[in-house]
């Protein structure tokens, strides 16, 4: 069997994965190729854990494995940049299926090099396992300068912000799983891109940081996250459909009728988009916000349009059938 086609080695594997992850960095000791990994650094961190499922999160038909490491690796570090932190290090567990390859592997290492540098965080080791189906495990490590931001902290009179686009991702998803991916408008094109390829929010979240009293990031759909927001620090959270109609990208405003849905329902209850939604004052709103709603005294999420107002529903469900 040629090297393309050989199928993966663990003990073969590993050398190639220290070789492609070895990255300076002063706060990592020691990085891949021993029992684990040691990290040398002083203050408060948040760590965090996100899998990526084969038949759950993902279909293989539907994403490069270069996609789909830079993806997983993306998704993982949203929650740190949620918290105003900023990754450093990171730890990735792939089950692989019978029949992948080094070169299967190689591609998906890929995406998650990319990903890592991208957000200046080295990769210090994992784990390799065969099962029944491709998944990824990734644990990232974030610092924080001065506290981390909490779900909990929303306070009666804040402002609610969005930083980052929402919808698109979730239009990509509904393409692909329309058959439509083929579409050659610069809107579909978009689309899929911010499912393939999302970003977390790092620079939105180190402004964020100092000014705002809560955040999280938008993985579930803005109603569905919101409404963690509300139920975690005890107030109303209402969204201005106006105002959230004017944060759309037109990408996602000229897609979403071909997809036979509307722009606010894909922002609303989409998922996967990792923009970041955060309350704060007024006085301390920073560059990268935009106001899309308010905290007040009451419970749950509300959706606002003028003088009328409606409970939102439900959020997101991360499942590719």
């Amino acid at each position: 069997m040629t090297a393309r086609t050989r199928t993966l080695s663990e003990f073969s594997a590993i050398p190639q994965l220290e070789a492609l992850f070895r990255q300076a960095s002063s706060r990592v000791e020691l990085g891949i190729g021993d029992d684990a990994a040691v990290l040398k650094t002083k203050g408060r961190w948040v760590w965090t854990v996100d899998s990526a499922v084969e038949h759950v999160h993902f279909e293989r038909r539907w994403l490069s494995l270069v996609d789909l490491g830079y993806r997983s690796f993306q998704a993982a570090a949203s929650d740190v940049c949620a918290m105003g932190g900023a990754p450093f290090a990171a730890l990735s567990s792939v089950i692989f299926p019978r029949g992948f390859s080094d070169a299967e592997l190689r591609e998906l290492a890929r995406g998650q090099r990319a990903a890592a540098r991208s957000l200046g965080c080295a990769v210090v080791g994992g784990n390799l396992a065969r099962g029944a189906e491709l998944s990824i495990t990734t644990t990232v490590v974030g610092s924080v300068q001065r506290r981390p931001l909490l779900r909990s902290g929303a306070r009666v009179g804040d402002e609610l912000w969005l930083c980052g686009e929402l919808g698109l991702a979730a239009a990509g998803l509904r393409l692909l799983q329309q058959r439509k991916s083929h579409l050659a408008s610069r809107a579909a094109q978009s689309a899929l891109r911010a499912f393939r390829r999302p970003r977390a929010q790092l620079a939105a979240g180190l402004q964020l940081a100092p000014v705002a009293h809560a955040a999280i990031d938008v993985s579930d759909g803005l109603a569905g996250d919101a409404q963690h927001i509300a139920r975690a620090s005890n107030v109303e959270v209402s969204i201005d459909l106006d105002a959230l109609a004017a944060a759309l990208s037109p990408a996602l405003i000229a897609l979403a009728p071909t997809l036979g849905v509307s722009a606010l329902d894909l922002a609303l209850y989409g998922g996967e988009d990792y923009a970041l939604v955060a309350a704060g004052p007024r006085r301390a709103r920073p560059a990268a916000a935009r106001v899309i709603g308010a905290v007040s005294k009451g419970r749950g999420v509300w959706l606002k349009a003028g003088q009328s107002r409606q409970r939102a529903r439900g959020g997101f469900e991360h499942s590719s059938r």
